[in-house]
């Protein structure tokens, strides 16, 4: 590798050390300040440009002048919409010196002085983008640049005194290359409001239109204020290149007033717009190494600055609130919330990654919209520059942080209590401060930066890596470093309140940056160890104590601790329990207050009350596991041990109060432990002092006075109390004792001392009680006396001392009290046992009471009294109990009673029988169906009784269905009674109602007929009334019918079944054929129903039910001749005759005109009745007609043609509008692009009806057709007038998915009719009218212009004598029998290209020949060639022969893998040679096109068939040749030769086309796509004699080596063979090129012909590239000899194009006539170069080129050019 560097060293060395003549290397100027602008590709890049310089020029203010070409200096508004022709840009800058005039005219020489911004030197050049010759004057001086050719030029003068002193501002004068449009104001006052912002010097600009002032932005600027420099902060740039000295802040203001005018009235007015900002500038001191130094000259013509600044423009809050809102002029100056730009002296496109703009001396790329990271040097430069950029900016928020925490301290510290909510003010001023710091944080958040990505990323790493400081951050307690501060958590703000956290405010408005921060670990959460030291340090008060436990409760969910922290936190955790401070850990209890007071002694260890209050019971267990609720046994432990519970009554009161409001909740274990430890405590105050419980006696206990008696001034729970033994009463065996065995006592004494002490009693007392017979039965036998009750008897000792013995008692028979009723006369007259009472009875009184609780009954049960009123009781008895059960219905039983409980027949009927409650009703009408009936002065407690009035639905069904009335008038009884209960019946009844036979048919009883069989006799019903079965019963008994099933006609299903079971029965009967039809259309609107009948549906499919019509003509006979007898018959009158026939056997009609050919048995033609008979197996009668449509004769594009092509265009949105897209074939873009219209000469229409094999045959005017290649046309006739029907008709059977006859009709109207007809007639027609009129007015403009061209052009280019008459004799040459006049007159018409021009019109239109002196015969065209416009037809006629092809071909010859068509007639050998021994499709010809059904209907015309006048057709391949002439050979001979002459050199020209895409229309074919590739080639040299071309992505060295140029030699060789001794071709027009991979072999450009040299190869065509030979027959052909062959036909394919464009009939025609012509030529030079080809060298094809000299060198020739290693 040494070596060979070495060797090109020396070989350097010696070509430099030559004396040859040295070469100056040219500069295309134009190309070259193109190329730059190119680059320049911002927005208003001139008035950038122009402000910068200004600005360097020390400028303080600038105008920017728009001129327009009229102003108005009267007009007092600015026309905005004014073409803009020149601008003036002035600047009161320093004068230009004699350095800047110089460097004015240098392009890339940059400003040399360090200071200033320009480094390219190209800035300037950024005027040629609006303006051609721009001038410049400053001073005294002025420049003026123009162009001459491609090179530019300046001249330099000085200015007249006088107009010196007029104007001293530096002035730029830009004429506008073309008038433009007035700049957008909104946008270019934002630019300009984006440029003043770090300006050095300019302080004012100002726009004009003339003389209108439209904009004017101002810049103040307050005096700097120093920044104190942080000893924290790296003032060094991490390669030590930037050092930071000091910063400065300043304050600005802009002022932007605006001229704004009306734009309805034209009134001025203006407005102004301010706003405040910060820039905040750093000086900087530059120290960078010698090396450096250099490598930064290099660059860009510069030397690094010894001091240079860093600015950045920052928003605060406040400016911010008093600047205009974001949508002023100024919202790029001021682009918080976005990120602010990187200025270069002006804004570029790189933004900061953070809200402010930052500008420097940055190197950016050429076009200044980016900086420029590539080159190393520059990259070091820009990186270091950022750093900086991170640091200033971190200098500035530390400044906005430090103003933000000197007003925290004033306003809200020496303000703020501890542990108190802020004052208003306080709040106010925390509000204020923290919406400025959340601004500089929003601010200083960076995002990624574009376009380059680094710029915010260096940006963001120096901002935080410039410090040894965390970042500073408004905290709870002020500005603080942010690893001191937290992340606030709202759920512990509350007890840590000396922790210093981020606002809530602060941190929700900037959540990114804060995730950003703690990912990055600057910021941290609130840790448990946090609280710990916050619990370590001070005692909470009680409310944060509970917000602490709520904490705490939610945070020991979520994570598992270690029990030593657990533990730290419930040891630290310390809580103020009055007087004492206890830890949390030292407590076990927490008080319920429903439970245990809190205004009691508690236990020591019991959680304040104020703290557990804010807690569930379960929350306190969640917070500690240890922690429980107090309990009264716990709290009564404690509280027994009190003294004050025995010494002090009011305290027992309060304790005894406690236990009894809790203790019915507690568990007997417990109410035993309370008991067992008070039973032993004096605890009980009474009158005799305190004592313990079974001591005491309730005060009720009176019997004796001396007992110790209870005294409370609130009596505790009296369960509490007997529970712990306190006594009620005296024992009851005492009382038995001391009463019952005196023997002075009766029951009634008893029951006075009993209820006396009935709260004493207990319950097994109680029991005893009710148990022991104590009380006597009243004797109903015998009349209760009336004397007063005999006194008692006298003491014993009285007795003793009458002498009398006592009588002996009389015994008495005693009863429990529960087997005796209460004392009353019903009780007796009811014959009840009643308890013996003397005196009044009274049920309210305390005896009555305890008796009615020892079980005396009161009143009868239930099922006693029923028994009485119900048999076998006596009636009396019967009427009474049942009289005193009605009385005390509602007060004794109502609650008990059930009529379906008690089967007991109590209850008589108007019968006189007994029945239950459900057995009878209260609704006389019942009996009509023989239901009992209660007894009418019983009927008002029905209700109350659950009597129903009438049966259930159910007993109606069983009685109806057991017991069916026997004649028709008992029915009507019946049906009308059951009528009154339609609404109780439910779904299950009426359909057991509808099949139960229970309507009589006759009086015997027998004849009976369920509801859904029969129906009302109506006598007006549609219907025969034989046919069905009907009832009538009256209105009222029929509407109760009706419920049941009975139908006034039948259902659709059962119509279908009766008409279906006899159809001609049901036609007859019913009226005929239009209530026949009535009926059919009954059944066709319910075909949703009967469909879903398989059965019934099948039976219809198969019964000839259906009505069908037969039209026949009224006299068939008569047979007219001619069009006027066929329409005699058409208008004859039809019979229709109707028969029932099967749906298979009749036809719908969607074509009325089949209907009158064929006649066939057809449906009415209603959508209801068609959609029956369709569904039931009908079809349409289009489906069962074959169509075939034969045109006759070639197809055309006629005036006829174009102009019905045009107007379906036209009409084609209002064909389509009333259908909706799934009724259409194609869609309206289809209709309009797709469809072609052609003529032909005559159409014919057979038709054959398929069922029967009937033909007709008939001419139309009008039809569709479809080629091979499924391509439709719509052809039509030439005959009489249009006939929009038959051509509406075609189009609705193309579109429509089903025609209907109104489709066809309603679209010949919208055809026929014109716009404005139809306009009135309310169809939407505007837009069609203004298109035609804009196509007019387009085409009038375009003709005016060709015309002005055409004058001009001719008037340019004049022909002298001389010149023409050289022309003239070119053209005899050619054309020796032509008229010279009208070759002459011809000549003039040209404006350039004179003889190709007339050539070409002579071949495609004929001309005048010289013959016998008549020079006014004119010659038959060309074969092939279109009408000239000479021509007074207007017709393109397309000739039938040759056929075109089908498959897509393109304007060049294309590569072998396209597949190519060909047809039989002329030509088609060349396709079939290329696709030779590939895969390929042959096309059918074309006379088999109809047979194979690609094209029905369409038939070849064949030799007879007429031409187009004008235009004969080329020679038909037929065994008669008709037309044929040997003037018409010599003819087509000397159009070939003229188009081989036409050929021309492509003129080293670069080729720049675009791929297109042509239709081409053939006859028997659809269009199809003529597609012509694009190419991109470069001119790269001569190879021998022909020129070659480069793909554009090809490398030249990497092609042009050794071996492929001698390749390229074989190929230009062999092309030479063909151009010079086959085709007498100049070599000038063959050309060569190659392309890496497209797709054309070979192509024609205007004349000049294109080989592909790299299908040479891949064909196989080099001979010399080893290619095997190939065996043909037998026989070797070699790879040179094919090659012949196959390049002859591709020349002569390509000599064709100079005939036709497209590849169609025409272009195959010529191709196949080129090929007979030269083939014999090619024969004899195969022959003669039968040798293989030499081996050749680039040298031996190698001609040397000589440049004119009026023209530029050419390049020298390839061959010479040395072959790469």
């Amino acid at each position: 590798m040494a070596t060979k560097k070495s060797a090109l060293d020396a070989l350097r060395s010696q070509v430099l050390s030559k004396t040859g003549a040295e070469e100056r290397v040219e500069v295309n100027q134009r190309h070259l300040i193109d190329k730059i602008l190119a680059r320049y590709s911002a927005e208003f890049v001139v008035y950038r440009e122009l402000m910068q310089n200004s600005d360097d020029a020390g400028a303080k203010g600038i105008e920017i002048v728009f001129e327009t070409a009229n102003p108005n200096s009267q007009e007092s508004a600015p026309s905005l919409s004014a073409k803009i022709t020149r601008v003036l840009f002035k600047n009161n800058g320093m004068d230009f010196r004699p350095e800047d005039w110089n460097r004015l005219k240098k392009i890339a020489e940059g400003n040399p002085d360090e200071s200033k911004i320009g480094a390219f030197g190209v800035g300037f050049y950024s005027l040629f983008s609006i303006c051609e010759e721009p001038f410049v004057s400053s001073g005294k001086e002025c420049m003026a640049f123009y162009w001459r050719n491609d090179q530019l030029y300046a001249k330099r003068a000085a200015i007249p005194d006088e107009e010196a002193t007029k104007d001293s501002w530096t002035t730029f004068l830009l004429d506008m290359r073309e008038p433009i449009d007035m700049v957008n104001m909104e946008d270019f006052g934002q630019f300009l409001a984006r440029s003043l912002g770090f300006t050095a010097n300019l302080r004012d600009v100002s726009v004009f239109l003339d003389h209108h002032r439209l904009l004017n932005i101002s810049k103040k600027m307050r005096e700097p204020r120093p920044m104190t420099l942080p000893k924290t902060m790296y003032m060094t740039s991490p390669q030590k290149i930037f050092t930071l000295k000091s910063v400065d802040l300043q304050s600005v203001q802009l002022d932007a007033t605006r001229m704004e005018v009306s734009r309805w009235t034209r009134e001025v007015s203006t407005s102004t717009t301010t706003i405040f900002l910060r820039t905040a500038s750093g000086n900087l001191d530059v120290k960078v190494s010698k090396q450096f130094s250099t490598e930064m000259e290099r660059t860009t013509k510069k030397y690094p600055p010894s001091q240079t600044a860093i600015q950045i423009l920052y928003v605060g809050h406040d400016e911010k609130q008093a600047s205009a809102d974001n949508k002023s002029i100024f919202k790029d100056l001021v682009p918080f919330p976005e990120q602010g730009r990187i200025f270069i002296g002006f804004p570029t496109h790189q933004t900061t990654g953070f809200s402010s703009h930052v500008a420097g001396r940055f190197i950016p790329t050429v076009e200044r919209e980016s900086l420029d990271f590539v080159d190393k040097c520059l990259q070091v430069w820009n990186h270091e520059l950022l750093s900086m950029a991170g640091l200033l900016s971190r200098t500035l928020y530390e400044d906005e942080l430090s103003q933000i925490g000197n007003l925290y301290n004033e306003m809200i510290l020496t303000h703020q209590k501890p542990d108190q909510p802020d004052d208003e003010g306080t709040a106010t001023a925390r509000d204020w401060l923290e919406k400025r710091a959340l601004h500089a944080l929003q601010a200083f958040q960076f995002h990624p930066s574009t376009p380059s990505p680094q710029v915010g990323h260096y940006i963001d790493a120096y901002f935080f890596r410039m410090s040894t400081l965390p970042l500073s951050i408004l905290s709870s307690h002020g500005v603080k470093d942010l690893d001191k501060v937290r992340i606030p958590e709202p759920s512990m703000s509350t007890f840590l309140t000396k922790l210093p956290t981020i606002s809530s405010n602060v941190y929700t408005g900037s959540q990114k940056y804060m995730d950003k921060l703690e990912k990055a670990g600057k910021l941290h959460r609130i840790t448990f160890k946090d609280v710990l030291t916050e619990l370590e340090n001070r005692t909470l008060t009680e409310a944060q104590m509970v917000a602490m436990l709520r904490w705490w409760m939610d945070f020991s969910s979520k994570y598992v601790l270690p029990d030593s922290e657990v533990n730290a936190f419930f040891q630290l955790a310390l809580v103020c329990s009055g007087d004492t401070v206890k830890p949390l850990s030292a407590l076990k209890w927490f008080v319920n207050p429903k439970v245990t007071p809190i205004d009691m002694p508690l236990p020591p260890n019991t959680i304040p009350y104020d703290i557990t209050k804010s807690f569930t019971q379960p929350d306190l267990i969640r917070i500690s596991g240890s922690w429980n609720e107090l309990s009264l046994l716990e709290w009564t432990k404690f509280i027994v041990n009190d003294p004050d519970l025995e010494t002090s009554p009011v305290f027992a009161e309060k304790v005894l109060l406690v236990l009894s409001r809790g203790w019915a909740q507690l568990p007997e274990s417990n109410q035993r432990a309370i008991v067992a430890m008070l039973s032993q405590k004096k605890c009980i105050p009474t009158k005799y002092g305190m004592k313990l419980p079974n001591e005491s006696y309730f005060r009720t206990v009176t019997l004796f006075p001396d007992l110790p008696v209870m005294i409370f001034q609130k009596a505790p729970l009296e369960k509490l109390l007997v529970s712990m033994g306190a006594r009620k009463s005296v024992e009851l065996q005492l009382v038995f004792d001391r009463l019952v065995n005196a023997g002075s006592w009766d029951h009634m004494q008893l029951v006075k001392y009993l209820t006396s002490v009935r709260e004493t009693l207990s319950s097994g007392e109680m029991k005893r009680l009710k148990a022991t017979s104590i009380f006597p039965r009243e004797d109903l036998s015998v009349d209760k006396p009336t004397s007063p009750p005999t006194p008692p008897p006298k003491p014993d000792d009285d007795r003793e001392s009458a002498g009398t013995p006592p009588p002996p008692p009389i015994p008495v028979k005693r009863y429990p009290a529960n087997t005796l009723y209460a004392p009353s006369e019903v009780h007796a007259a009811l014959g009840l046992p009643v308890i013996e009472w003397k005196g009044r009875w009274r049920s309210t009184s305390d005896e009555a009471k305890l008796l009615l609780e020892l079980g005396l009954i009161t009143h009868p049960p239930l099922e006693a009294l029923l028994a009485l009123a119900a048999p076998p009781t006596e009636k009396s008895i019967q009427a009474k109990a049942l009289n005193y059960f009605l009385e005390n219905f509602k007060t004794l039983y109502a609650l008990q009673y059930s009529p379906s409980k008690y089967k007991v027949a109590f209850l008589p009927t108007t019968t006189n029988t007994m029945e239950t409650p459900e057995g009878c009703f209260s609704n006389p009408a019942c009996s009509v169906m023989e239901f009992p009936v209660l007894r009418e002065d019983l009927r008002i407690h029905a209700a109350m009784l659950g009597i129903r009035e009438n049966p259930l639905p159910v007993r109606l069904l069983e009685r109806l269905s057991q017991k069916p009335p026997a004649t028709k008038e008992k029915a009507r009884q019946i049906f009308e009674f059951l009528g009154k209960f339609q609404g109780e019946f439910g779904h299950h009844h009426w359909s057991a109602l509808r099949i139960l036979k229970f309507i009589p048919l006759d009086d015997t009883g027998k004849n009976y007929v369920e509801p859904q069989g029969c129906y009302f006799d109506k006598k007006d019903s549609a219907y025969h009334q034989d046919l069905l079965t009907t009832v009538d019963f009256g209105r009222t008994a029929n509407l109760f019918l009706k419920a049941c099933g009975v139908k006034e006609e039948p259902t659709p299903v059962e119509l279908a079944q009766l008409v279906v079971r006899s159809p001609q029965d049901f036609l007859n009967r019913n009226g005929g054929v239009e209530s026949y039809k009535s009926i059919l259309r009954q059944i066709a609107s319910h075909m949703h129903v009967i469909g879903g009948h398989k059965t019934l549906m099948a039976e219809m499919v198969r019964t000839p039910f259906l009505l069908a019509e037969k039209r026949i003509a009224e006299d068939e006979t008569t047979e007219a001749g001619g069009e006027q007898g066929e329409e005699n018959a058409n208008l004859g009158q039809i019979v229709v005759q109707y028969k029932l026939a099967k749906a298979s056997d009749i036809y719908l009609i969607d074509d009325t005109v089949l209907q009158q050919i064929f006649t066939p048995l057809s449906a009415p033609m209603e959508s209801h009745l068609e959609n029956l008979y369709e569904t039931l197996g009908s079809t349409w009668i289009s489906r069962q007609v074959k169509e075939t449509c034969r045109p006759q004769g070639s197809l055309a594009v006629t005036r006829r043609s174009e102009s019905l092509q045009e107007l379906i265009v036209e009409r084609a949105p209002l064909l389509l509008s009333d259908h909706p897209a799934n009724r259409l074939n194609f869609n309206l873009d289809w209709l309009t692009t797709k469809l072609k219209v052609r003529h032909v000469p005559e159409i014919q229409r057979r038709r054959e009806f398929i069922p029967t094999g009937a033909t007709h045959v008939e001419s139309t005017t009008a039809c569709i057709v479809q080629d091979q290649a499924k391509a439709y046309y719509l052809l039509v006739t030439a005959k009489g007038d249009m006939d929009y029907f038959d051509i509406a008709e075609a189009l609705a059977t193309l579109m429509l998915k089903k025609k209907k006859l109104n489709d066809s009709i309603w679209w010949s109207n919208l055809l026929h009719s014109s716009l404005v007809s139809l306009k009135r007639k309310g169809f939407q027609v505007d837009r069609i009218l203004n298109a035609k009129k804009a196509e007019i007015a387009r085409v009038e403009a375009a003709a005016k212009a060709d015309a002005a061209a055409a004058a001009q052009a001719a008037a340019s280019a004049k022909l002298g004598p001389k010149q023409t008459a050289e022309y003239l004799a070119q053209l005899k040459e050619v054309f020796p029998d032509c008229d010279p006049a009208y070759l002459t007159e011809m000549i003039s018409k040209e404006t350039q290209d004179h003889v190709r021009r007339v050539t070409m019109k002579l071949l495609d239109g004929g001309y005048p020949r010289i013959k016998n002196g008549n020079t006014n015969r004119p010659v038959p065209p060309v074969p092939g060639s279109f009408p000239t416009a000479q021509e007074p037809s207007n017709v393109s006629t397309i000739s039938t022969l040759p056929p075109a092809p089908v498959a897509n071909t393109t304007s060049h010859t294309q590569e072998a893998s396209t597949s190519s068509t060909s047809s039989t007639g002329g030509g088609g050998f060349f396709s079939r040679l290329k696709t030779w021994g590939r895969d390929s499709s042959i096309v059918k010809a074309a006379s088999n096109l109809a047979q194979n059904g690609t094209l029905t209907g369409i038939e070849s015309s064949g030799s007879g068939a007429p031409t187009t006048k004008g235009t004969p057709p080329p020679p038909q391949l037929n065994p008669v040749i008709k037309g044929f002439s040997p003037d018409y050979q010599q003819n087509l001979q000397q159009s070939l030769k003229a188009a081989v002459s036409n050929c021309r050199s492509n003129g080293r020209d670069d080729i720049k086309s675009e791929p297109t895409v042509s239709q081409v229309s053939e006859v028997l074919t659809s269009s199809y796509c003529d597609v012509k590739p694009g190419h991109q080639l470069n001119f790269a040299g001569h190879a021998g004699e022909l020129e070659l071309y480069l793909d554009t992505s090809c490398d030249a060295d990497a092609i042009m080596t050794k071996e492929n140029l001698k390749s390229l030699a074989r190929f230009v060789k062999l092309l030479m063979v063909l151009a010079q001794e086959v085709f007498q071709l100049q070599p000038s027009t063959m050309h060569v090129y190659f392309d890496p991979e497209g797709s054309t072999i070979a192509f024609n450009r205007g004349g000049a012909l294109f080989f592909n040299w790299r299908y040479y190869v891949a064909l196989g065509h080099d001979e010399g590239a080893g290619t095997s030979q190939k065996k043909v027959q037998g026989k070797t052909i070699s790879a040179r000899d094919e090659g012949m062959i196959y390049w002859f036909f591709t020349l002569a394919h390509e000599l064709a194009h100079n005939f036709v464009g497209d590849h169609n009939s025409q272009h195959e025609f010529y191709f196949s006539s080129f090929c007979e012509q030269y083939l014999p030529a090619l024969m004899l030079a195969m022959a003669t170069k039968s040798s293989p080809l030499e081996e050749v060298t680039a040298d031996e094809t190698a001609v040397d080129t000589v440049a004119s000299p009026t023209t530029k060198a050419a390049p020298r020739n390839l061959m010479d050019t040395p072959v790469p290693n």
